[in-house]
């Protein structure tokens, strides 16, 4: 089963794997520290037996072969008496085994009871009064003279209190240390990203833009700069391929244009004179040319929409703007029967460019009258609001699935009809719009109305309104 971590930032996966690999590691660090501060504990535990095994032993002298003690109290003064002494036990022995003293704080009791005792000195650990305790015995030996064994022993007890001192000193000391790393490697992460950062802030800028262009150099003597290179490459060889497309696309509608052309006017002198029997033939070979004429205009719009576009503003009147262009629109449809209803057009006037507005609105038109029934009406309004004045046409076809209502503005994207499967075309319209859309600052919106039908909508701003 694989770990996974999704919907995280770049960022904090690399921060998560270096807090989590330190935390193994100061936990193991931690570990072995103790079991070293432990044996230093002990060690110096060992040290002070010995201490007080010496300081014992100078108190001790023979005459007459009699064992005595002198002066105890200054050389013996680290009892355990106290609080704050650390407690400590201490028993001698004779050579025959016999105790000839003990501690006052043993009470009576006895470290050791007359087992074999060792002829060197030896450390232990052993369990006196129930408690693990460190115990050391020390043959005493005067002038030469073996005279017995000093037995000195102090309970583990008393370390606990450092025990518990050093563990809360190593984890605070790991969770500072723990903190510490996770703010830097918050900065270092941080500036090792920047530079991603960068080039995803330039690649979004670039795709806000008409134009294919490489991305600004990134000073990355690493593997980003080789993204960034790379990137540069293929963002280089995507342009010289559009600019390729673009010069066959404008070169095969301008050869396309002029027999197109011919072909209407001539077929425009035929009608004037031709048979009933042919009427119909020769509307249909017309209808073809000029979708075929429109196909080419489009293509040429597609060929310079990667090109800069200097808007050319003028006071538009939408009552009239409307009228004209359902007018020529209707014209050209003629044989559809349809209508149109101007009855909610305001008269408002804008400021915006007359072509881009002509090009997205006969494409809204268009598509409404090819989409919808032969004998009905297209509705087309205004309205006004705080976001701007709005152009609505509303058709009474079948609509666009709601799937598709977001691919429709891509090109060569057409919206599946249920009426008119069999329509052909180029599905560029409504990209063009798009693109005209963009220019003019204004927002391009679709919907479907009840009980059929598609509302399309654009939006001029009001730094467009006169």
């Amino acid at each position: 089963m694989k770990l996974r971590l999704p919907n995280l930032s770049i960022r904090f996966k690399i921060i998560f794997a270096q807090a989590a690999s330190l935390a193994a590691i100061l936990i193991l660090f931690t570990f072995i520290l103790s079991i070293l501060l432990e044996e230093v504990l002990e060690m110096n535990l060992d040290k002070f037996l010995h201490m007080q095994s010496d300081n014992f032993q100078a108190t001790i002298t023979v005459q007459n072969g009699r064992i005595s003690f002198h002066d105890l109290h200054s050389n013996f003064e680290h009892s355990g008496a106290a609080a704050d002494d650390i407690p400590f036990y201490v028993q001698f022995m004779d050579g025959h085994g016999r105790t000839l003293m003990l501690s006052g704080n043993l009470e009576g009791r006895r470290l050791y009871h007359g087992e074999k005792l060792p002829h060197m000195e030896t450390v232990e650990t052993v369990f006196f009064f129930g408690e693990p305790s460190r115990r050391l015995i020390t043959p005493v030996h005067i002038h030469q003279q073996h005279v017995g064994w000093l037995i000195v022993t102090i309970p583990y007890n008393y370390l606990d209190d450092f025990k518990d001192y050093k563990n809360r000193i190593l984890m605070i000391t790991a969770g500072i240390a723990i903190l510490l790393f996770i703010l830097l490697s918050f900065l270092f992460v941080k500036l090792a990203l920047l530079p991603v950062k960068q080039l995803a802030k330039s690649a979004g800028i670039l795709a806000e833009q008409s134009e294919i262009s490489a991305l600004p150099d990134i000073e990355s003597n690493d593997e980003i700069g080789d993204l960034t290179e790379t990137l540069n490459h293929l963002l280089r060889k995507a342009g010289q391929s559009m600019e390729t497309l673009e010069l066959f696309a404008a070169n095969v509608s301008h050869e396309l244009k002029t027999p197109l052309a011919i072909m209407h006017s001539e077929i425009s002198l035929l009608q004037k004179n031709v048979v009933p029997a042919h009427q119909y033939s020769m509307d249909l070979l017309s209808e073809e040319v000029y979708r075929m004429q429109t196909l080419i205009e489009n293509l040429l719009v597609i060929s310079n929409t990667q090109r800069p576009y200097k808007l050319m503003q003028s006071d538009i009147w939408l009552q009239d703007f409307i009228s004209d262009e359902s007018g020529r629109i209707q014209r050209i449809f003629r044989h559809n029967n349809m209508h149109f209803d101007f009855s909610k057009v305001q008269s408002t006037k804008v400021h915006a460019d007359i072509y881009l507005l002509q090009l997205v609105f006969d494409n809204l038109v268009r598509n409404a009258v090819l989409y919808s029934p032969d004998n009905t009406t297209i509705s087309i309004s205004t309205t006004a609001d705080n976001s701007g004045i709005s152009i609505h046409v509303c058709d009474t076809g079948p609509g666009i699935a709601e799937a598709e209502l977001a691919k429709i503005l891509e090109p060569f994207v057409r919206g599946e009809s249920t009426v008119q499967q069999a329509m052909t075309g180029s599905g560029l319209g409504l990209s063009i719009s798009t693109w005209a859309t963009k220019l003019l600052g204004a927002t391009l919106k679709f919907e479907n109305v009840s009980p059929n039908g598609l509302k399309a909508s654009i939006t001029l701003p009001k730094n467009q309104q006169d």
